[in-house]
């Protein structure tokens, strides 16, 4: 992201394998759904000093657009994963 080979591995990405079916979105878990995640960066940023300057505007999509992100980032589910006995709570 920066270029910079000293920022090299400290940042730390979560996987968005089953993030359809997760709830508790965002790193304080103020929104239960993909939908409202999608819609705070369309138009529900907040100016700050330490606001990324890409973010500015939001995110711009549409209404398809954004039905179309949810909806790919629907087709990440592993149904073969959530059903796995193996990962089931004992």
């Amino acid at each position: 992201m920066t270029n910079d080979p000293a920022d090299s591995l400290k940042f730390k990405v979560p996987t968005l394998r089953n993030v359809y079916i997760s709830s508790n979105y965002m790193h304080d878990g103020r929104f239960n759904t993909l939908s409202q995640c999608i819609n705070h960066y369309r138009n529900g940023i907040q100016q700050s000093s330490t606001l990324d300057p890409l973010l500015t505007n939001g995110i711009q999509l549409n209404d398809a657009e954004a039905i179309n992100l949810a909806l790919f980032l629907r087709t990440l589910t592993d149904s073969a994963f959530l059903q796995n006995t193996r990962y089931s709570k004992p």
